[in-house]
């Protein structure tokens, strides 16, 4: 017997398991909630910065190599490359600590 997730919306047979594992190691619901992270302000805004220096380092990439620093071209490419990863971290809910990065 499936026990719905949301009014109207069975739980498909992976969620099903999950939720009785969960039962039987003693997990609430409400603890299943709070374990579970959720799309906040903060999660955004951090998204938001993140996605910004992203973008500013892969524009400094195509600069450095458009004006023959390639060594800076280089460092740029990988800086993009890891502010990208966390920004897709921190959008796709698997980033579990939040960092802001902001340059004044």
């Amino acid at each position: 017997m499936t026990t719905p997730s949301a009014p109207g919306e069975p739980r498909t047979p992976e969620a099903e398991a999950a939720y009785q594992a969960g039962r039987q190691a003693g997990i609430t619901e409400t603890r299943r909630r709070q374990l579970t992270p959720r799309m906040t302000g903060w999660r955004v805004a951090c998204g938001i910065c993140w996605a910004f220096w992203t973008l500013v380092l892969a524009i400094s990439f195509i600069v450095g190599l458009s004006s023959g620093s390639a060594g800076s071209a280089l460092i740029c490419l990988v800086l993009a490359a890891l502010a990208g990863w966390y920004d897709y971290r921190i959008w796709a809910l698997k980033a579990r600590y939040l960092s802001l990065f902001i340059i004044f």
